[in-house]
């Protein structure tokens, strides 16, 4: 599915009184591989995962909800009440920018997580590229449909990967020095791994929730599924090698 998809009333639960029996949250960075990790928890019915506080995503939901788009708590008082799944998992996705903007989510959410997620990029280069590719293009998801653009960011200039590579570094750094001080626990994950073994890890979260048999579903995992134009294909093989070869020249 294209996460536009799941801003959809279809992914609506029934409306729930009592609050989520477990919540995870998944903490990351643009372009981590956090959409395959959220999907991949859909199709194990772990939650509704969804990074909902992006403008994108807030403000459909919120209307839906009834809720003030600029009233946070009751924002996730909704979300709490209709994105649980029947087995009592309520999940998000939340970037560091969105923590920024929306800082009560540390308190309503991290702070009352029962299991956070910390997804990163060994390969920060190639992460960099991909975030370049789709803020250059717009196509964000695995298939072509549009999504924001930024005029200023080229596909000729590799001196901008590195640019986003520090940002990205930047990004993970301040996860790092955050989670460590919320007392919750936190599962550190590369997406390198996730992609070898996706089932792997979502058993390991439904173990987490100590989810009886019949209360989640394993999915197959997931193989590399990119409709992306041929040419955006073509162009990002060949900012990576230059991005690659830049940023060793710079070390030297």
């Amino acid at each position: 599915m294209h996460h536009h998809e799941v801003d959809l009333p279809a992914w609506d639960q029934p409306r729930r009184e009592a609050s989520p029996e477990h919540r995870i949250v998944i903490c990351s960075s643009p372009r981590s591989g956090s959409y395959l990790l959220c999907r991949q928890m859909i199709n194990a019915g772990l939650g509704v995962p969804h990074e909902y506080f992006r403008p994108q995503t807030l403000a459909p939901l919120a209307a839906r909800f009834g809720v003030d788009p600029r009233d946070d708590a009751a924002y996730i008082d909704a979300l709490e009440s209709r994105r649980t799944t029947a087995n009592g998992v309520f999940a998000a996705k939340l970037q560091w920018q969105r923590l920024e903007e929306h800082p009560l989510t540390r308190e309503r959410m991290l702070e009352s997580a029962d299991i956070i997620v910390f997804l990163y990029r060994r390969d920060l280069l190639a992460q960099a590229v991909s975030w370049q590719i789709s803020l250059a293009t717009g196509y964000w998801s695995f298939d072509a449909t549009p999504g924001p653009r930024a005029d200023d960011v080229s596909l000729e200039r590799p001196e901008q990967t590195l640019g986003l590579m520090h940002s990205l570094l930047a990004e993970n750094r301040a996860w790092e020095a955050l989670l460590p001080k919320l007392g919750r626990r936190v599962l550190t994950v590369a997406y390198e791994s996730l992609v070898r073994d996706q089932t792997a890890f979502v058993r390991q979260l439904a173990a987490e929730c100590a989810l009886p048999p019949g209360a989640w579903s394993s999915p197959p995992p997931e193989g590399r599924d990119s409709r992306l134009p041929p040419d955006v294909e073509t162009a990002r093989d060949r900012l990576l090698a230059q991005a690659r070869a830049t940023y060793a020249a710079a070390a030297q």
